[in-house]
């Protein structure tokens, strides 16, 4: 009976809260006004008319001649967009710096932040762009391997991060931010495999106005194969993001996300892969007051008499447990979807940690899942593949229909079609890994697009001579 009814629950998941992004191809007309986003979600391509649209770029490292990033920023309409740029630092006592920007028609900008501040061990970034329109995101430079993140349509009161790893040397780093003039308080409690921890020199954490504070999780949990951390801004909001550099412990490679700005009730996952040396392990965070079960199911994977494809997780209030796919009987090799659901409304977080061969080597991914309200008919991208490769995207079908896929890369006179994927077809409820190999499409902004609903994730080259991928979502709409 579970299987039916979670079959049930995919053909209408989405239907409130994903109606608004779904149904974007005749958008319906309104007056220009300040953009106001609703509850705090995960990063998104806001669409209507604003007199202002705001990005909040999670952070990048600095402080050394091969650390650093970018913000790029894309426009797809027919006039230029015009902006400003602020990049604020951990450096004491350092105000933040501002430029202005312009991003021509159908092009992107992208700015290096190293540009505006030299000084401090990260630097974030606010970018607002007057009328709204086009969308931003972040390019982290690291030895271990770069990533590339969306930045976040707003800041919030509260961020939840599902996956924590200290183990052997392994670090992990809050970056904080907080834009605004006045002073943030944030409290931050934290749960590993051994229960609730709420260090005291992590309540009443001050971030002045318009800085940056990081806060280094080895002194309060070093050693830690598990770690969740939830942070609750008692005063103002912030932009918080985790900062990963794996180097033992069987991981290998470095992240750089936002976490999530609200719990929900469900999570969706386009890429996951059975097989030989990959290592694949979901963490779960209950960030709720009650417990709750959680119901996993495995999404475009071949039918087997054999896999029941009905994981049940028990998982405590303030407590985080970890699924391993290698625990999970039967379930066949090859890419996979997944799907992770309450019947508790807004209650969890979901973050999948991805270990495959990577050369000689191995490298590890973290992505934070997607909640079902961006279940999107389309999915734009600032950053793509400046070398051809083979599974650059991976798309999951939300709907039980049969469809087909379209990536188009954007050039002077739009977004053009690339080359052999005009019509790609997708199975209901089907994942399909697709490369980006035509010259005309490298390096370029991409957009996916369906008519039907669908969860799409981006392995790009990790740079440099690195081996493997770094992982994240594209941006729904």
């Amino acid at each position: 009976m579970r299987t039916v009814r979670w079959i049930t629950s995919l053909l209408v998941i989405g239907s409130v809260a994903g109606a608004g992004i779904a149904g974007r191809s005749d958008p319906e007309e309104l007056q220009p006004t300040f953009a106001f986003l609703g509850a705090p979600t995960m990063p998104f391509v806001p669409q209507g008319s604003f007199i202002t649209s705001s990005w909040f770029c999670p952070g990048v490292p600095a402080g050394g001649d091969d650390l650093g990033g970018s913000v790029i920023l894309t426009n797809p309409t027919d006039t230029a967009i015009d902006g400003r740029l602020t990049v604020y630092t951990d450096a004491p006592d350092t105000a933040p710096a501002s430029q202005p920007v312009t991003v021509a028609a159908r092009t992107t900008t992208t700015v290096d932040l190293r540009t505006l501040q030299s000084s401090g061990t990260f630097l974030s970034a606010l970018v607002e762009i007057d009328g709204g329109g086009g969308f931003v995101e972040q390019l982290a430079l690291h030895p271990a391997g770069n990533a590339v993140s969306p930045c976040a349509n707003a800041s919030s009161s509260n961020w939840y991060f599902a996956q924590g790893f200290t183990m052997e040397g392994s670090t992990e780093q809050l970056v904080v931010t907080n834009p605004y003039p006045d002073a943030a308080i944030v409290d931050l409690a934290l749960a590993t495999q051994q229960g609730i921890r709420n260090p005291g020199k992590l309540s009443g954490v001050v971030v002045p106005g318009q800085s940056i504070q990081v806060l280094d999780l080895v002194e309060f949990a070093r050693d830690e194969p598990v770690l969740a951390a939830a942070v609750e801004a008692t005063r103002g909001r912030v932009v918080v993001a985790r900062s990963q550099h794996f180097v033992g412990g069987g991981r290998l490679g470095y992240s750089m996300a936002l976490g999530a700005p609200a719990l929900s009730s469900q999570y969706y996952f386009a890429e996951g892969e059975e097989g030989s040396n990959i290592t694949e392990k979901y963490s779960v965070y209950n960030g709720s007051e009650q417990d709750v079960t959680v119901d996993v199911v495995f999404l475009g994977v071949p039918v087997a008499a054999d896999f029941l494809n009905d994981t049940q997780l028990e998982v405590r209030s303030g407590e985080v447990v970890e699924l391993s796919t290698a625990d999970v009987a039967n379930l066949p090799d090859g890419r996979h979807g997944a799907v992770f659901s309450t019947f508790a409304a807004e209650s969890i977080v979901v973050e999948r940690t991805l270990t495959r061969p990577a050369g000689q080597s191995i490298a590890t991914t973290v992505v934070l899942g997607s909640p079902p309200g961006l279940a999107s008919q389309r999915w734009s991208s600032s950053v793509g593949t400046d070398v051809a490769v083979e599974n650059v995207i991976v798309v999951l079908n939300v709907d039980a229909v049969e469809t087909t896929l379209a990536v188009s890369t954007l050039g002077p006179g739009g977004f053009v079609p690339v080359p052999g994927l005009e019509a790609v077809p997708l199975a209901p409820g089907g994942v399909t890994a697709i490369g980006i190999e035509d010259p005309s499409a490298l390096g370029k902004p991409f957009i996916v697009e369906s008519a039907q609903r669908l969860f799409v994730e981006r392995l790009l080259p990790r740079g440099e001579d690195l081996r493997g991928r770094s992982a994240s979502f594209l941006l729904a709409g």
